[in-house]
C-alpha cells in the first residue's frame, strides 16, 4: 500500500484548497470584483463540478484507468488556469473558473477511488492518509496568512499553479490499481442502488455544502469587514483544519464507539449551531476560535463518514459513478447553490441573515437523516 505516495497526493490538493477558501474571495475582491460578481465566478466553478464529475466518472468506470484520467484532467487544469496571468474582467475570469472547474472535477473523485481500492475500504487507513491532505491545508492557509500581510494578495494565482503542478507531476508516482469492470448492463445496476436512504444520504450531503457556502465564499471577508487581519483570518481557518486533523486520527474510535449514523447526525446538528452563533458573535476572536474546531465535525467527521456510505452504497463497477455523483450533488450543485445564495442574501438583507439561512440549511439535512437512514 504506497501510504507515503497518496497522502503527498492529498497533501498538495488540499494545500490547493487552502489557498481557495480563506483567499479567492480575497483575491477576486483585489480584481475588483463585487460582492455578487464573487458570488457568481464561486457559484460557476460549483456548477462545472454538477456534471463534469459523473461524465469523468462514467469514462473511469468503463475503462477502468481513473489514475490515467487523473492524470489528463490535472495536466488540461494546470493549462488553464494559467491563462489568469492575462484574464481581465469578469468574463474572462468567468471562463478560466469553467475550465479550471471542468478538468478540476476529473481529480478528486477519481483519486478518493483509487485511494479505496488500495485499502479495500479500511476507512481507519484512509483517515489516517486523508489527515495528510488536512495538514496541506494547514500549511498553506496559515503560511499565505502571514505573507498576505507583506505582499498583495494579487499573487494568490502563483501559489495555486505551483501545486496544481505539483498535483500533476506526483501522480505519476502511483501506479492504476487493480478496479473490477463490467460493462453489461451497467445502468440498470446502478439504478438498482439507489434506495431512499442513498436519497437522503445525498439530500443530506447537498444541504451541509449548501450551509457551508456562506463559510467558503464570505467567511474571509466578512472577518475582514469585522477588523481581522489576514494573519487573524489565516489563523482561524488553520485552527478549523489542524481540529479536523485530530478527528480524522481518532475516526476510527469514535465510529466503533458512536456508529455512523450519530456521527452523521451530529455533525449536521453541530453545523446548524456554528453558523448561527457565527452571524451573531464574529467579533469575539475567542469564540471564533472555538466555533472553528467545530469544523472537525462539519468537514471531518462529514467527510469522513461520506466515504463510508459511499463505499457501502456503491460496490465494484459502480464506485466511480457514485463518488461523481456524491462530487457532483454535493460539492458541485451544493457548494454552487450555497454560494450564489449566501451572495444575495448578502446583498439583500446582511451578512448574519445569510448565516441564519446557513444554519437553517444544516438543520433540514439533520432531519432527512433522522428520518430516512436508519444505520
Amino acid at each position: 500500500m504506497p501510504y507515503w505516495r497518496l497522502s503527498s497526493f492529498y497533501f498538495f490538493y488540499f494545500g490547493l484548497l487552502g489557498c481557495i477558501s480563506p483567499y479567492w474571495g480575497l483575491f477576486l475582491d483585489s480584481q475588483g470584483m463585487s460582492v455578487l460578481e464573487i458570488a457568481q465566478l464561486v457559484a460557476l466553478f460549483g456548477v462545472t463540478r454538477i456534471f463534469a464529475p459523473m461524465l469523468w466518472g462514467a469514462l473511469a468506470d468503463r475503462t477502468g484507468k481513473p489514475m490515467w484520467l487523473l492524470r489528463i484532467g490535472s495536466g488540461l487544469c494546470a493549462i488553464s488556469f494559467s491563462t489568469i496571468f492575462w484574464a481581465e474582467g469578469f468574463n474572462q475570469l468567468a471562463i478560466i473558473v469553467v475550465l479550471y472547474g471542468f478538468f478540476w472535477a476529473a481529480v478528486l473523485p477519481q483519486f478518493e477511488v483509487i485511494t479505496l481500492n488500495y485499502l479495500s475500504g479500511q476507512m481507519g487507513l484512509y483517515a489516517r492518509i486523508r489527515l495528510w491532505g488536512s495538514i496541506g491545508f494547514i500549511v498553506m492557509v496559515w503560511g499565505l496568512g502571514f505573507l498576505f500581510d507583506w505582499i498583495s494578495v494579487a499573487t494568490l494565482p502563483v501559489f495555486m499553479l505551483s501545486l496544481i503542478a505539483a498535483i500533476f507531476l506526483s501522480s505519476f508516482a502511483i501506479s492504476e490499481p487493480q478496479i473490477y469492470i463490467n460493462n453489461t448492463d451497467t445502468a440498470g445496476r446502478f439504478r438498482s442502488s439507489i434506495s431512499v436512504a442513498v436519497v437522503a444520504f445525498f439530500a443530506a450531503c447537498f444541504l451541509m455544502q449548501v450551509s457551508h457556502g456562506a463559510y467558503y465564499t464570505f467567511f474571509s471577508l466578512f472577518l475582514e469587514a469585522h477588523a481581522y487581519s489576514k494573519s487573524q483570518i489565516g489563523f482561524l481557518w488553520a485552527v478549523g483544519v489542524i481540529a479536523e486533523v485530530i478527528i480524522f486520527m481518532v475516526m476510527t474510535r469514535l465510529a466503533s464507539r458512536f456508529g455512523m449514523r450519530q456521527l452523521l447526525l451530529a455533525s449536521l446538528l453541530i453545523a446548524a449551531g456554528r453558523w448561527y452563533l457565527t452571524g451573531h458573535w464574529v467579533d469575539s476572536l475567542l469564540l471564533m476560535f472555538v466555533l472553528q474546531i467545530t469544523h472537525a465535525a462539519t468537514f471531518g467527521i462529514m467527510h469522513a463518514v461520506s466515504m463510508h456510505y459511499l463505499y457501502e452504497f456503491f460496490k465494484g463497477p459502480h464506485q466511480g459513478k457514485g463518488q461523481s455523483l456524491y462530487s457532483g450533488l454535493a460539492y458541485g450543485a451544493g457548494s454552487a447553490f450555497g454560494a450564489y445564495f449566501a451572495g444575495i442574501l448578502w446583498d439583500r438583507f446582511d451578512p448574519v441573515f445569510m448565516f441564519e439561512m446557513s444554519a437553517v440549511a444544516a438543520f433540514l439535512g439533520f432531519l432527512l437523516v433522522w428520518r430516512f437512514i436508519k444505520r
